[in-house]
């Protein structure tokens, strides 16, 4: 094997977090051609693929998932070295995934109190549905993610643990009788999953009244007066109250949010401290 290009090892790492050769060659300012051939000569030089192209996708191969860490590793320490020689410091870039639920409103203090805490890193923060994170981070897509355990059930370092509790707009009222009107995420959300099963086993018929695609959907649905939504306690928003005892609802389980990171522990210790402290 021959020496590892920077360039190539740029488009390469371009691709898997993209998952798209133009646009990592928008970032890397090269056509998406020149990328393409990029990737084929680090493929030769590694004897392996990388990359699993068809006409719709692009997708990691397992060689390709276990190489990308070594790629950014290597970019890292031939981007420090560079530095030095200039006179110059270049920040350690953190790619941060946040479930939606362990962020909600608080995420602008939790980037600061990062920013703040350690300012020798660039921050990249993707928020969205636990299970998905989980799935890139695996991939070797994040440096780290804090995401709810239950979406993931795999061992963590937990962040902190959180009362959930149904919530229904201050003038909201449930009619006695009728199917309670649940305001949740899609079914792949493990939260709609643990009211779904309390309302059921509880004999709570209960109807869709809203769907959203984020927890600001959720919130803002509540709020509207749509229904009742199961949230996490720091997510009820203002203008809302707790209606579990009033409308005698099944007990609702705490939930866990985990850090699952392949950091140094001073960063892991710093995303931990920003979102208990928030």
């Amino acid at each position: 094997m021959t020496d590892l290009d920077p360039d190539l090892l740029r488009a390469f790492i371009g691709v898997a977090e993209t998952n798209s050769f133009t646009k990592a060659g928008l970032l890397t300012g090269a056509s998406q051609s020149a990328v393409s051939v990029k990737i084929k000569k680090l493929e030769e030089r590694l004897g392996d693929t990388l990359l699993a192209r068809s006409p719709r996708s692009v997708q990691l191969t397992p060689f390709g998932t276990r190489f990308l860490n070594d790629a950014r590793d290597l970019i890292e320490l031939h981007d420090r070295v560079i530095s030095r020689v200039n006179g110059k410091d270049t920040p350690k870039q953190v790619l941060l995934g946040i479930s939606d639920h362990a962020a909600g409103a608080r995420l602008p203090e939790i980037i600061a109190k990062l920013c703040h805490e350690l300012p020798e890193c660039r921050w990249h923060v993707t928020v969205g549905l636990s299970g998905r994170l989980f799935r890139d981070y695996k991939s070797g897509l994040f440096n780290a993610v804090l995401v709810r355990f239950e979406d993931v059930e795999a061992t963590g370092q937990t962040a902190f643990e959180e009362e959930l509790v149904w919530t229904a707009a201050n003038d909201f009222q449930w009619e006695a009788g009728s199917n309670l009107p649940l305001v949740a995420l899609a079914s792949s959300c493990a939260l709609r999953q643990l009211a779904t099963t309390a309302l059921n086993t509880a004999a709570v018929w209960f109807e869709d009244a809203f769907i959203g695609t984020g927890v600001s959907a959720v919130q803002a649905a509540v709020s509207s007066g749509l229904g009742i939504a199961c949230l996490d306690k720091r997510n009820v928003p203002d203008g809302c109250r707790d209606v579990g005892a009033e409308y005698q609802l099944p007990k609702l389980p705490k939930t866990r949010m985990a850090l699952y990171s392949r950091e140094k522990a001073a960063i892991g210790s710093a995303i931990l401290k920003a979102f208990r402290t928030a």
